[in-house]
């Protein structure tokens, strides 16, 4: 929708999609250099938004390169206020590094996500919990990479660009609105707005809502 008034860049980051890591240890700079690419592809006046962990991803490419276009971050997950993992970052990669992988999503969903046990265990009979195992290796990896997602005041204060922050009214996980918090209350002169009736997806469940703030992110003085 987005790409009918902008040219939109979207790619698969490694281990996801059809993008194969490369055979070599993940590290999250690796993320931080693909971003970089894409963005030498977009060139002068490329903006960047980021959903969740792309909103991490996205704050801590604006410091590592000094980025100076504008910035959209829907929820962006981080350890600003608090560890992302609460601690159970160790115990998750044991499950996975164990083969374990369909305890491991569970623990990951209700630990780390913030899910009810109720609610996990309801999505375990959904037909989408097969996709959740395939992923949680990279969700794990992620996990950690967002652990040490804790910039200084220095580094925040230090950014550069017109910043927006979108936060669902109806996003009610902790985690995600303390990380959501954290960005607000370090990056200066940043705009927050609601995304009315929503939550954490947006982008599936009133994508035109999602389309109208970020065209107004992308063209507001």
């Amino acid at each position: 929708m987005l790409a009918a008034t902008h040219t939109v860049y979207v790619y698969d980051r490694r281990g996801r999609g059809q993008s194969p890591d490369v055979g070599k240890p993940y590290s999250f700079q690796y993320e931080l250099d693909d971003l970089a690419a894409m963005v030498a592809l977009a060139g002068p006046g490329t903006a960047l938004l980021g959903h969740s962990f792309g909103g991490g991803l996205v704050l801590a490419y604006t410091i590592r390169e000094g980025f100076t276009g504008r910035i959209i971050l829907y929820e962006p997950i981080n350890s600003i206020l608090r560890q992302l993992s609460g601690g159970h970052y160790a115990h998750l990669q044991a499950l996975v590094d164990q083969g374990q992988l369909d305890e491991a999503t569970a623990f990951g969903m209700e630990k780390v996500v913030g899910l009810p046990a109720a609610q996990v265990a309801q999505a375990r009979q959904s037909r989408g919990w097969f996709q959740s195992v395939e992923r949680v290796t990279a969700f794990a990896r992620e996990v950690a990479g967002l652990d040490a997602l804790a910039p200084s005041e220095a580094e925040t204060d230090a950014i550069r660009v017109r910043a927006f922050v979108l936060l669902g009214t109806s996003t009610a996980l902790v985690p995600i609105r303390v990380a959501t918090a954290g960005v607000a209350a370090r990056v200066r002169g940043l705009t927050l707005y609601p995304i009315i009736n929503q939550g954490h997806f947006a982008h599936f469940e009133n994508p035109e809502q999602l389309r109208q703030l970020v065209v107004r992110c992308l063209t507001e003085a």
